[in-house]
């Protein structure tokens, strides 16, 4: 079974990320730095950069972590924005100043992107050639940062790429710790949990038979948390996707003993339990025992982002009940935001 180990990885990518003093990338820049995105190109960008376009929005939420707010002049789009940009603007008074660069059949409106004059574009990207990436470096002859995480470590180790882009490397070093702080909380715990003692958990996405692979930040996630990822069990290559699609016939067959729905506004655990639609999955361990649960917010749980603490919590509740009875999800939520974001949850009072 993997164990998660994140230390020598972040380790490994600090020596990556060499400060290179270089020449000019334009007029008005002294210096350079050479950083690698998650796709492994490496890049050469303007140290400290100082005019950076977010279009992919978990990734912004860690730039605003290490303190650069006045960094980002350019933002894609927002899911759910209208709970969001509380929070945005309470973090970030210039939040509704920020160019917004919209989207249509895929393809970024590279009119409003050369309105923001980005020196970086960072965007969830696999391939180094995918049509944004070309269109943007070919149409602007702007550096894109690609982002693409698949593990745990890929999520911890923002912090330490972002705050070197920006010149904050010692805020980088304080916002990787407050998460290794809260992660610790929990396995501190869960580490000492035997595999058979781990009970299988089949993480539902919105497609309700799509599921974390073997090769996810779920997938860790899980582990750490005290259970054990279903695919985990599953004896077909495809497990190790991020994201494989089950028949219901593979899904009855494996049997999970808990269900964890990630955010669906249209489906909720008592549907999952009731519903005639889920008459196939009555004999599934999870469901005779009552053993589904929902990450119910996608913005307070968002596991691409610093607050990945949070919904590693809000697992371990669940999976692991008795051993995390004591824990004030409310309490934890709160003190996380005040340590990385220096305001209240709810309401975004400063702290």
């Amino acid at each position: 079974m993997k164990k998660i180990v994140y230390t020598a990885t972040l380790m490994a990518l600090c020596l990556a990320l060499l400060f290179v003093p270089a020449g000019a990338y334009d007029e008005n820049a002294t210096e350079t730095i050479q950083v690698t995105d998650d796709r492994g190109r490496t890049m050469e960008i303007p140290y400290p950069c100082e005019r950076i376009v977010f279009l992919v929005e978990n990734a912004m939420n860690t730039m605003y972590a290490v303190g650069g707010a006045e960094n980002i002049v350019g933002i894609g789009g927002i899911y759910m924005e209208e709970v969001k940009a509380p929070f945005f603007r309470a973090i970030d008074p210039d939040f509704d100043q920020k160019v917004r660069i919209s989207k249509e059949a895929g393809m970024v409106n590279m009119e409003a992107l050369a309105m923001a004059d980005p020196e970086l574009v960072v965007l969830w990207s696999v391939d180094w050639d995918d049509e944004v990436t070309v269109a943007i470096e070919e149409t602007l002859g702007v550096p894109t940062f690609g982002v693409f995480v698949d593990d745990l470590n890929d999520t911890l180790a923002q912090a330490e790429v972002f705050s070197r882009i920006i010149g904050k490397e010692e805020k980088g070093d304080e916002v990787q710790e407050v998460m290794s702080r809260y992660i610790d909380k929990v396995t501190e715990i869960t580490n000492n949990i035997p595999d058979e003692e781990r009970p299988k958990v089949y993480w539902m996405w919105t497609d309700v038979l799509g599921t974390a692979g073997t090769e996810s930040t779920a997938n860790d996630l899980i582990y750490m948390a005290g259970g054990i990822n279903l695919m985990q069990h599953w004896e077909d290559e495809a497990a190790s996707m991020e994201h494989p699609k089950l028949n219901l016939e593979t899904l009855v067959e494996l049997n999970p003993e808990v269900i964890y729905m990630w955010y669906n506004p249209s489906l909720d655990p008592e549907d999952v339990l009731t519903d005639s639609e889920f008459e196939g999955w009555k004999d599934i361990d999870a469901i005779k025992n009552g053993r589904v649960y929902e990450i119910n917010d996608p913005f307070i749980f968002d596991f691409h982002s610093p607050r990945l603490p949070l919904v590693l919590m809000h697992l371990a509740r669940n999976i692991q009940q008795e051993k995390f009875k004591d824990v004030d999800l409310d309490q934890e939520i709160d003190d996380l935001f005040v340590d990385l974001y220096f305001v209240h949850y709810p309401g975004y009072a400063p702290a």
